[in-house]
């Protein structure tokens, strides 16, 4: 019979709960003043895991792709959203709202992933689509304005980020290699 051999904790892991954790701290901070935000910075605590890369220098490097590609979604998405507002399900509930919205996120997604890809966000054109997504899909269910809550994601986005920067470079960096 083989053994199974359990995965250790090494420090990804534990500079990816280190990240979660600023993450967290700072959004409580920031809940301060806006206490009607969410308790947990979703998109935040996602990216602080994602950036967590295997060198201090990869989680700057593609941390900087990522924030660009982020921003480009954002923009994208904001420009978009009064589109939504005046042709989309924000306007009703019928099945030509919701094609139309469809046809919108659609249209947003090719324009976004097209200007990710001319202003080489490399690897990263995806998320910029995803943050577009984002900006335009979300729970109506809550009252925060909408341009607020795309702007309130993308900024969770950044935090996540700068998190794993913090952790991965500034507090835990990696050792320096030879000949570098």
């Amino acid at each position: 019979m083989d053994r199974i051999t359990l995965p250790g904790v090494g420090m990804r892991k534990v500079k990816s709960l280190m990240a979660v954790a600023l993450a967290f701290a700072i959004w409580q901070v920031v809940r301060i003043w806006f206490p009607q935000f969410d308790v947990h910075p979703l998109f935040g605590y996602i990216y602080a895991v994602i950036e967590m890369r295997e060198s201090s220098e990869k989680t700057k490097q593609f941390g900087l792709r990522r924030i660009k590609a982020t921003l480009i979604g954002l923009a994208v998405g904001l420009s978009a959203l009064p589109l939504s507002i005046r042709y989309g399900t924000y306007a009703g509930q019928g099945a030509a709202f919701v094609l139309n919205d469809l046809v919108i996120i659609l249209l947003g997604i090719l324009l976004t992933l097209w200007l990710a890809e001319l202003l080489r966000c490399e690897n990263f054109c995806g998320i910029a689509a995803i943050i577009f997504v984002i900006c335009l899909v979300r729970d109506r269910s809550t009252d925060i304005n909408i341009y607020l809550y795309a702007i309130l994601r993308v900024f969770q986005t950044l935090l996540g980020v700068f998190c794993a920067w913090v952790i991965n470079a500034l507090v835990c960096p990696y050792p320096k290699k030879e000949g570098n």
